[in-house]
């Protein structure tokens, strides 16, 4: 798989921190095995089966070998029983598998998120494939090759977010100004890497569009690019090897 570019913040201590996380948590488990006369309703003394770190709130899925579902604080300290509610889904999750599958999505119509108003750049016609993107990701760049055989079967909608620093701020403000009075130029301007080359902007110009992607690029808990959501709503990090058939993948669940 290729790797994708990340933010200025180094992926190494997000990693770490995921591990000693499971570690807390397997703690947090042996703990509460102690008998604790405070609990109504001790929490078993079974071991963990399997976990999943959910894509925001600080929280991990934990499956115990005799099939409780527990979320449990990064840190192990907290841990809620039983079932919670995904209100990005509307769903009320009770098993580790559903737990699981839709914490690897994104319903954008549900949250009525519009990508349009944060300056995305539409590439050709179809079923929805929203990516955001740095104007300086070279993995990004290597995307939209990819992109091309398949205009006359999807839309994908790129949008530009800065993660790489002071030049994509740059950039990334220029593209949400231009788009907006021309968006075959900004397309181009992004497809052939010519965005350092974009005039200043007027004062003002594109701003509330870049502020309201970099917001929803936090709450999407976006941190590298490219970040890729499919028709489905499923999300991938990074380049997929194939495109087409990752994108396949969704209509071949869908029949």
């Amino acid at each position: 798989m290729r790797q994708n570019v990340l933010s200025p913040l180094d992926e190494t201590p997000w990693r770490t921190a995921r591990h000693l996380g499971a570690s807390l948590v397997a703690l947090g488990l042996a703990a509460a095995s102690l008998a604790n006369p405070g609990l109504a309703e001790p929490l078993p003394s079974a071991s963990i089966a399997r976990m999943a770190q959910l894509p925001s709130g600080g929280l991990q899925a934990v499956e115990t070998t005799d099939g409780e579902l527990l979320f449990f604080s990064e840190n192990g300290r907290y841990v809620l029983r039983g079932s919670a509610v995904d209100l990005w889904h509307g769903a009320k999750l009770t098993a580790f598998d559903q737990t699981q599958h839709l914490a690897g999505r994104i319903d954008l119509a549900r949250l009525k998120l519009d990508v349009a108003d944060l300056g995305a750049i539409d590439v050709g016609e179809g079923p929805e494939v929203v990516i955001f993107v740095d104007p300086f990701c070279p993995h990004c760049t290597a995307l939209y090759d990819d992109l091309a055989p398949l205009r006359a079967t999807y839309r994908f909608r790129l949008v530009p977010i800065p993660v790489l620093g002071e030049p994509s701020q740059r950039a990334v403000l220029a593209l949400a100004c231009l788009s907006g009075s021309d968006p075959e130029q900004a397309r181009e301007a992004l497809l052939a890497g010519l965005t350092a080359a974009l005039a200043e902007p007027a004062a003002g110009c594109g701003e509330a569009v870049a502020q309201r992607t970099l917001i929803a690029a936090q709450i999407l808990g976006i941190r590298g690019t490219p970040f890729l959501i499919a028709p489905d709503g499923r999300l991938r990090q990074g380049r997929p090897d194939d495109l087409a058939a990752w994108l396949a993948a969704v209509e071949e669940r869908a029949e």
